[in-house]
């Protein structure tokens, strides 16, 4: 058996380090199952790059208009032309035009639905919907669908229907905003729905994050959007009392990061000259002064622990301001300077008499790199690589092709246009996040193969010549074992009484404390926690060995009443061998069994029918294209 688990692997130090992006790819053999090896088909490995973008020459000034063009392909002939949706596709397919780059063509019909599933409700799609949608002949069917899949229901019908896209899409805010019960406790369920209501209601991104920064209470156990800023907090030496100023220090360099896409982590212990010259040219100007003047607009707030019961904390306007003398139990000594609240990009202050947080809220949502960070930020997650990449390391001095850095640098963005484009036209789009995604997911770009007809180059990768494979992230893999399978274990959520299916209806890794093998699993795959372990989707012989040999994959491969396998047999009328294999292929991994999988798979059923069934079932889990996104 020679399971394949590739990804995007990201390795990176403590402070200052550069990250390293690539494409891993492990085989681990398995020499007892030639069962595996039949159905495992022509490898994925040809259609991922060498390596993700890394530094494209800027791309000359091209216009934005929407038209019905087709995208003038320097691949290999035989391809259909693709189509110009948006003005995403104009920027991209124009600048592999002027500089001779051939892409890839336009994705099937199978590989688009498998994709859109899992980008937008992270989901499979199910057998029959898989089959309607091949058997569609409307033109627009892709736009229909996704309009589909990103409806909502009334408030009134939330309890009563499923509301996946929302569900994908509040736990990829939870991990932005870290949500988890160690450090918001019982707070955390209140904030986890707050971030679903803003998403159902299709809140301004803007007003999100003025509502996060700006809230205050009593106590966070009642007020949700206070627990962002709470979720920062700094236990002093005693771990009772809190670290004020470090406190302000950690929610400087969060909401730095999360909606700026600026780590201040490195100068905010020491200044950048000296340090980060050959690392980010734009903070290696950076001094830690800086880094509390940001941090000053917090300094108001008093964020304390009054009750010593748990983690329920206040977060109200009582604060001191900044003290430079304070002691930090987190970075190195401080030291006198000039302190008063002023943001880092631009120097702007509050108005007189406007309050210190909401000016901090009105400067960063009205500064142009919010929304060039934001959407960003989208566009990594649908595409796998960001225009700016990584998403958080935006380097302030290498944004700009019409001020260049000085050799051997080299401008960062892949295309700094669209990258403006796309925030101007959030902007526009009063920061509808919704909009956002399904302006993204409609072009051309996003809809374009994995397969790559010809000889891929690596450097063909910075202009998206093709859509990037990855691995797809634990909750999803472990998802798409229980809705394939059709076991599921009910999975309660901490400080209530609600249970769920799917472990993107939680509200955070804590809630799967009881689920051993689930959890277990979940860590072999790189979940995080929110808080001390990052999420990692790179790849392992360790991951391989953990999907091969999981208790969690083995009980869901066997045959359970009312289960997906327990239903093909006992179908009414019964199902044929041939259709049994269609079945499962299509449940699997949302396509039908190619023609050297076909033989394999059926004799398998006819030789051992039930217990054929399970190996089916269990290989299908273990082969490349069930955990990736491609």
């Amino acid at each position: 058996m020679f399971p394949f688990i590739g990804g995007y692997s990201i390795q990176s130090c403590h402070r200052g380090s550069q990250m390293r992006v690539g494409y891993r790819i492990y085989y681990q053999a398995w020499t007892c199952c030639v069962l595996f090896l039949c159905l495992t088909g022509a490898p994925l490995a040809e259609q991922i790059p060498a390596d993700h973008p890394k530094i494209a020459k800027p791309p000359s000034a091209r216009s934005n208009t929407v038209n019905d063009q087709m995208a003038q392909s320097v691949s290999p002939p035989g391809l259909k032309p693709v189509p110009i949706r948006n003005f995403i596709d104009e920027f991209i397919f124009g600048k592999m035009k002027k500089d001779g780059i051939p892409h890839a063509g336009l994705a099937t019909d199978e590989e688009f639905l498998r994709r859109i599933y899992l980008d937008l409700t992270g989901r499979l799609p199910e057998p029959d919907v898989l089959r309607k949608f091949l058997a569609d002949k409307d033109p627009a069917k892709r736009e229909k669908l996704i309009d589909e899949l990103m409806a909502t229901p009334m408030k009134g019908q939330i309890e009563k229907l499923e509301t996946p896209f929302l569900d994908r899409w509040t736990y990829f805010f939870g991990d932005l905003f870290r949500t988890n019960a160690g450090d918001m406790d019982r707070g955390r369920n209140l904030f986890r729905d707050y971030l679903y209501l803003a998403l159902l209601d299709n809140v301004p991104y803007n007003q999100i994050v003025k509502e996060i920064l700006t809230a205050s209470a009593r106590s966070n156990w009642v007020d949700g959007p206070s627990n962002f800023l709470i979720r920062d907090h700094v236990d002093d030496f005693n771990d009772i009392k809190i670290n004020q100023e470090d406190t302000y220090d950690e929610i400087a360099i969060t909401t730095s990061k999360v909606f700026l896409g600026i780590n201040l982590e490195c100068v905010s212990c020491h200044s950048g000259k000296g340090h980060l010259e050959k690392i980010d040219l734009g903070l290696s100007h950076v001094d830690r002064e800086k880094v509390w003047r940001q941090g000053a607009f917090f300094s108001k707030v008093w964020v304390d622990r009054p009750y010593s019961i748990g983690q329920e904390m206040t977060l109200l306007e009582q604060g001191k301001g900044y003290d430079l003398s304070s002691r930090s139990v987190r970075r190195m000594p401080r030291y006198e300077a000039k302190l008063e609240p002023e943001f880092m990009l631009g120097g702007e202050r509050p108005k007189q008499g406007e309050p210190w947080r909401e000016a901090f809220a009105r400067i960063l949502t009205e500064h142009p790199q919010f929304a060039r960070a934001t959407v960003n930020l989208i566009w990594a997650e649908l595409l796998g690589v960001g225009i700016v990449d990584p998403p958080f390391g935006f380097d302030l001095d290498r944004q700009d092709p019409a001020n260049p850095p000085s050799a051997p640098w080299a401008i960062q963005p892949t295309h700094p246009e669209l990258l403006n484009a796309l925030a101007k036209d959030f902007q526009a789009h009063n920061f509808d996040l919704r909009y956002l995604i399904r302006l993204i997911v409609n072009s051309s770009t996003y809809q374009l193969s994995s397969h790559f007809e010809g000889q891929w180059k690596e450097s063909y990768a910075p202009y998206f010549a093709k859509h990037f494979v990855r691995r797809l992230s634990a909750e999803m893999i472990c998802d798409a074992i229980s809705q394939a399978t059709g076991i599921f274990n009910e999975i309660p959520i901490l400080y209530s009484d609600k249970k769920v299916k799917y472990i993107l209806q939680t509200y955070s890794p804590d809630d799967l404390g009881g689920q051993e093998a689930l959890r277990q699993l979940l860590q072999f795959l790189g979940q995080g926690n929110r808080d001390s372990v990052d999420k990692d989707t790179s790849g392992s012989m360790v991951q391989a060995s953990a999907l091969l040999n999981s208790k969690f994959v083995k009980e869901r491969a066997r045959i359970q009443e009312k289960g997906r396998l327990h239903n093909l047999l006992n179908h009414e009328p019964p199902l044929s061998n041939e259709e049994i294999v269609d079945e499962l292929f299509l449940a699997f991994l949302a396509r039908f069994p190619r023609p050297s999988e076909r033989p394999v798979a059926l004799e398998t059923l006819q030789q051992r029918h039930g217990q054929g069934l399970e190996d089916l079932a269990w290989s299908l889990i273990n082969k490349p294209d069930f955990i990736l996104n491609h």
